[in-house]
């Protein structure tokens, strides 16, 4: 079974280890994350921003929403601009 994976862009970061992404394939909600959803090979909590672009699985948890796990900022290219997710394991 393949894992389905979202672009979106981090739109809160709380001091707290918490946070909110937004994204266009999931409409009209604010998708919660929380550190330990990031993965090793990433930024670490610390180093996020709002408005750093994130690739993530979505889970919908029954009564509270969505949650974004497996968290992975994107790289981007400077000499073209164009946004690369650098593969999982190389």
């Amino acid at each position: 079974m393949e894992t389905r994976r979202v672009i979106g862009r981090i739109i809160k970061v709380s001091k707290a280890g918490w946070g909110f992404i937004s994204s266009k394939e999931i409409e009209f909600t604010r998708i919660f994350f929380h550190w330990t959803a990031l993965t090793q090979d990433t930024l670490t909590f610390p180093e996020l921003k709002t408005g750093m672009m994130v690739e993530f699985s979505p889970v919908k948890i029954p009564l509270k929403g969505w949650r974004a796990v497996q968290i992975r900022v994107m790289q981007k290219d400077k000499t073209d601009g164009q946004t690369e997710v650098p593969p999982l394991h190389q």
